[in-house]
């Protein structure tokens, strides 16, 4: 039957079945994506109302009205969607049925976060507090049902899938057996003519995205592609017909055996004199008796700097961890101790403790802002223009009694009147942190006559602020690791971490530096802050 029809109609008529194939698979194709999407979008809406369940009770326990109010909606118009939609009859019996009754559960729980937040009803927020993780284990159940049902609705389609594709393969199959297979002795005949040209090589050499070198046997090259210009930036008039494989590769002997096959990674110059790393292999030539050696090389700087910064990103992300944890243990002292504060002022007369009362909010309100503004450190902030003498005196405020009490001689020496962009609380909490370490070990080593000494002045380029001491100096060896993470040699329990921090501050924040160095008796820390 095929024998009657010539090579050109029965391609045709391959292509058409194919083609009809193909047609047929991109609509099931689309069909799936549009079930996958729409089922993700469902999937999606049912576990968000977990987080935002979750989410009211935070808000409810906190009085974060605003929030909550906002949350409320979210979840009244998310279960309003849910339920609107087809259900099956096992997403049914958890919404509607006796023994799980979602949807009267949720709209319960919405009810009372709802009375909540109107009235501040305290039976509502028990409500709320008591239920929430009640409710969230039966929402978990509907996204069960979502996610099964979802997965069941896919499987149907990729069976219609698997039809298509084994019609495909069959047809393919029907194709090489009368079609290509009596083609295949002129084909490969042309492929072979082709494969023979030198344009038709050059094509595929060049049009690589990685660098393409062959050497003939003197080692001289013979082939440099485009992207090995790119790479080294040298032409191929200066590399071509040249004894210079050696200048790119300068610690890579190439006359001895350079292992065929091997990927290695290694680091290469450029004609500006940069190094540079790449990943590189070789092959040989095969029939081709010009050329002895290939030469396939992959710049990988852009790897490598991605490698390191994932690096970083991971270190910064357990120290941000360890940041929350911290301010959330500080949050709700923090806001006792205000309320309590704000009691004993209301409550007494004596000016004095009225006066004591009003520097303790300063206080309280000083430390909230610097939890916060720990939590927003890897954050974009609203920086202001100030002079440093802002966040001296607001760092002294907190540490005037702490000097009193431990007999502390502060001097000063300030004379700045230029200004400085950047966060001034932040500034605060590092010479409040450098400091408190001053005061620490002045207390723990009894120090006599102890001082703190602060500097400020203009120079052409920058504000130099220095703190210093006679607290016996630095003992950490080298000196600079003190502004590494977790390095503290107190000998009580700490994280070490002040200083660390203080340094990126400074370093990201304002563009500056911080060092330190012993002096005599003591210490010093040297801020530099461009203006």
């Amino acid at each position: 039957m095929f024998e009657n029809f010539s090579f050109t109609k029965r391609y045709i008529l391959a292509l058409s079945i194919i083609a009809i194939l193909s047609i047929l698979a991109f609509f099931n194709l689309s069909k799936l994506l549009t079930i996958q999407s729409n089922d993700a979008k469902v999937v999606n809406m049912s576990g968000n109302q977990k987080i935002i369940t979750r989410e009211i009770a935070f808000f409810a326990i906190y009085y974060k009205i605003d929030r909550l109010k906002n949350k409320i909606t979210e979840m009244e118009e998310t279960h309003k969607k849910l339920t609107s939609f087809n259900m099956s009859k096992e997403l049914s019996k958890i919404y509607y049925g006796s023994e799980t009754n979602l949807d009267k559960k949720v709209k319960k729980y919405l009810f009372h976060a709802k009375r909540f937040y109107i009235n501040r009803d305290g039976r509502s927020q028990n409500y709320v507090l008591k239920n929430s993780e009640n409710l969230i284990l039966d929402l978990e159940k509907a996204v069960l049902i979502y996610l099964n049902e979802a997965q069941e609705n896919t499987k149907k389609v990729q069976q219609v899938e698997s039809y298509i594709l084994i019609m495909t393969l069959t047809t393919l199959l029907f194709e090489a057996i009368f079609i290509f297979m009596p083609a295949n002795k002129r084909i490969n005949k042309r492929t072979n003519e082709l494969i023979a040209q030198k344009e038709f090589s050059n094509a595929v050499i060049e049009s690589s995205t990685n660098a393409i070198i062959t050497l003939d046997s003197n080692l001289r090259i013979r082939t440099f592609n485009k992207e090995a210009q790119n790479i080294f930036h040298y032409t191929k008039e200066e590399m071509l017909n040249k004894p210079l494989f050696g200048r790119l590769i300068p610690n890579f002997d190439i006359s001895k055996n350079p292992n065929i096959g091997e990927v290695q990674e290694i680091v290469a110059v450029n004609k500006e004199g940069i190094n540079f790393p790449i990943r590189i292999s070789f092959g040989s030539s095969g029939e081709n008796k010009d050329i002895a050696i290939v030469a396939n090389i992959q710049d990988i700087s852009n790897e490598k700097l991605n490698s390191k910064l994932l690096e970083q990103q991971s270190k910064f992300a357990v120290l941000g961890e360890m940041i929350a944890i911290i301010a959330h243990q500080w949050r709700q002292p923090l806001t006792q101790l205000s309320f309590n504060n704000m009691y004993i002022k209301k409550k007494t007369k004596d000016e004095e403790i009225k006066k004591e009362s009003i520097e303790n909010e300063e206080i309280i309100q000083f430390m909230s802002e610097t939890i916060t503004n720990f939590q927003d450190f890897y954050k974009q902030t609203d920086n202001t223009v100030f002079n440093p003498i802002v966040s001296i005196n607001q760092a002294l405020k907190i540490v005037d009694s702490i000097l009193e009490l431990n007999q502390v001689k502060l001097k000063k020496e300030i004379d700045s009147k230029i200004e400085i962009y950047g966060n001034s609380n932040s500034l605060a909490h590092i010479v409040l942190s450098i400091m408190q370490n001053t005061i620490d070990i002045i207390r723990a080593k009894k120090i006599n006559n102890p001082f703190i000494k602060i500097t400020l002045k203009d120079t052409k380029d920058n504000i130099i602020l220095t703190i210093s001491d006679n607290a016996g100096g630095i003992k950490v060896d080298p000196i600079d690791d003190i502004f590494k993470p977790f390095n503290s040699k107190k000998e009580e329990t700490s994280t070490g971490i002040g200083l660390y921090m203080s340094e990126m501050i400074i370093k990201n924040q304002f563009n500056g530096t911080i060092n330190a160095k012993n002096i005599e008796n003591g210490a010093k820390f040297t801020i530099s802050l461009p203006h």
